[in-house]
């Protein structure tokens, strides 16, 4: 699309960090398959403008809910729909729980991903999400810091160059980063953690 290009460093990461995840991960129904950092992180207090209301949201999850945050961009050819749809299966596989699932996906490239885009993008692969479209590039690198991620948008030989992490945040309703899910994470996979990270939700309130 648009002459779009595909990091090949970007790619052998991702399929690295994959490799990573399998070889560390255990096959105990207790264990997450996705990735801890080794020091704790948390978006609590980073704000990104919701693109409908036009209003700062907070990158943290609603009590007793998780929230997914995802960096990325709709004119993306493969990691973000492939993420995406991942996402949605996850949630299927999970049944009612699923309600408690929210996504918040921030775009990276704001100046095509406009508040009548993004919505609806959104909206294919999920009924409850956050389409968040950062008001500067200040707002974007905030937010960007507090996942360890980074990402830029540049014009090559008159072709849109985007790139970007593929990972999913996973947020509590305390800001915390609680797991990380790299691209190419299985909606098995997802599913098994979502589970997880519930019934700790749900313990914490009790």
């Amino acid at each position: 699309m648009n002459g779009m290009k595909t990091s090949m460093k970007f790619w052998a990461a991702a399929i690295g960090l994959v490799f990573i995840v399998s070889a560390c991960g255990g096959d105990s129904a207790s264990e997450l398959r996705g990735y801890q950092a080794p020091r704790a992180k948390t978006s609590a207090g980073v704000v990104v403008t919701e693109a409908i209301s036009n209003a700062p949201f907070e990158l943290k999850a609603a009590d007793g809910e998780l929230l997914v945050v995802y960096f990325g961009y709709t004119h993306c050819p493969d990691i973000c729909p492939t993420t995406l749809v991942a996402v949605k299966n996850a949630k299927k596989k999970i049944g009612e729980l699923a309600a408690n699932v929210d996504l918040a996906m921030i775009t990276v490239d704001p100046n095509r991903d406009t508040a009548e885009i993004l919505p609806k993008y959104l909206s294919s692969f999920t009924d409850k999400f956050h389409a968040l479209i950062p008001a500067n590039q200040n707002e974007l690198r905030t937010a960007e810091e507090a996942f360890d991620t980074t990402s830029s948008v540049t014009e090559v030989d008159g072709e849109i160059e985007v790139v970007h992490g593929g990972t999913c945040y996973i947020v509590d309703s305390t800001g915390k980063i609680v797991d990380e899910w790299p691209f190419g994470m299985d909606a098995e996979s997802m599913a098994h953690d979502l589970k997880i990270l519930l019934q700790q939700t749900r313990e914490a309130n009790t």
